[in-house]
């Protein structure tokens, strides 16, 4: 990577600045018209896609035993954990760079390659964090559509890929969407624009997948600068709210992140490592919660086949599915049940309800079904 000069640092510190407030990004306005705060018990909160089961009796130990070291940076239990999430990924710890979860890689990837303009380039409905970051640096998002069968577009992004694209963004499984990108076409499409063209891979739920990590690019991320793959403990994991999440890329990709990470690269604090650790090794509990999420996703699609409601073929914590059979907006109704799930202004005529416990999951059916007909 050459060197930046003093101009060019001034300017692009200049346009990192005014991208920091991300307080002012869009936020879904369900997230203000449904969530309730945290701690009341009178919901049930199935609109996050939070993992009902964690944290592990084993993060929870390791989070109280990490605060004898309160008073320490975590340097330390940094590098313990970019060692476990290396070996579990079979990279270099030269590969990952530990973040505050992955919302900050996304941010810091919208960033990295946005700071100059360009195009970003990424299918709607998706998790779009990255792109609206990049859009606030002066960069364009070209809205691609699914396809029909609400999949990720490969092919229309391929042809939209040209000499402006600063990025292509894929999440995979989609959200909010649930559908799974088939590992061998996605692997295929990053070959080929890797070549010209950096390309983002979220892969916040693909513990839920049909084959689990087995269908993640990781590898690929590692071995290909233009690859970057971002991961988090805040779903399978159940550390939502401790805020710990990585990237997987090239060495000189992560380089190249780092130049833009704040805080000296220090964002997640003592605990939130430490518990991240434990759940490393603690196999147990992450296969305990990948089989009884996907209990409760296959009890919920049952009862939307029962009723004739459309859905999207799930690889995730939750499940999209179509408002037109309800009698109301499921959301309104739902929250007259006491039940928060989620819609979005800009996909109208469906809703995503998160899969919770598979007793929360009933009483969500059974709170449902009184509004379809």
């Amino acid at each position: 990577m050459t060197t930046l000069s003093r101009r060019a640092w001034l300017h692009r510190s200049a346009l990192a600045a005014a991208a920091l407030p991300l307080s002012r990004l869009p936020i879904p306005a369900q997230d203000s018209k449904s969530d309730r705060p945290v701690g009341d018990e009178d919901f049930i909160r199935l609109s996050s896609n939070e993992n009902a089961y964690g944290p592990s009796d084993a993060a929870r130990t390791a989070v109280l035993e990490s605060l004898a070291d309160a008073n320490r940076y975590p340097r330390h239990y940094y590098q313990t954990l970019i060692d476990q999430i290396a070996e579990r990924e079979n990279v270099s710890s030269e590969c990952v760079l530990i973040s505050a979860g992955s919302s900050e890689i996304l941010g810091l990837v919208g960033l990295t390659y946005g700071i100059e303009g360009g195009d970003v380039l990424g299918c709607h409905p998706t998790f779009d964090f990255a792109m609206r970051y990049a859009e606030r640096l002066g960069c364009t998002w070209s809205r691609t559509p699914l396809d029909e069968n609400y999949h990720y577009n490969l092919g229309a992004l391929a042809e939209e890929a040209g000499p402006n694209t600063r990025m292509i963004f894929i999440c995979n499984p989609n959200n909010p969407t649930g559908v799974e990108t088939p590992h061998v076409e996605l692997r295929a499409f990053c070959i080929d624009q890797a070549r010209r063209h950096p390309v983002f891979i979220d892969e916040a739920y693909i513990e839920f997948s049909s084959r689990g990590r087995n269908n993640s690019l990781a590898d690929m991320a590692a071995q290909t600068p233009n690859v970057v793959v971002s991961r988090t403990f805040s779903k399978i994991h159940g550390l939502a709210g401790l805020r710990v999440g990585y990237a997987i890329a090239h060495p000189s990709t992560i380089a190249l992140l780092k130049n833009y990470h704040t805080g000296r690269g220090v964002t997640v604090s003592n605990a939130g490592a430490a518990a991240a650790s434990a759940c490393l090794s603690d196999p147990e509990f992450e296969s305990f919660c990948r089989k009884k999420i996907v209990q409760g996703r296959e009890l919920v699609c049952m009862a939307f086949d029962g009723w004739g409601v459309e859905y999207m073929k799930s690889a995730t914590s939750f499940v999209c599915f179509r408002n037109d059979k309800f009698s109301m907006k499921p959301r309104e109704a739902m929250e007259k049940e006491k039940i928060l799930i989620r819609d979005y202004d800009e996909f109208p005529g469906w809703s995503r309800v998160s899969i919770g416990t598979v007793d929360e999951m009933k009483t969500f059916i059974d709170a449902a079904k009184k509004y379809v007909g």
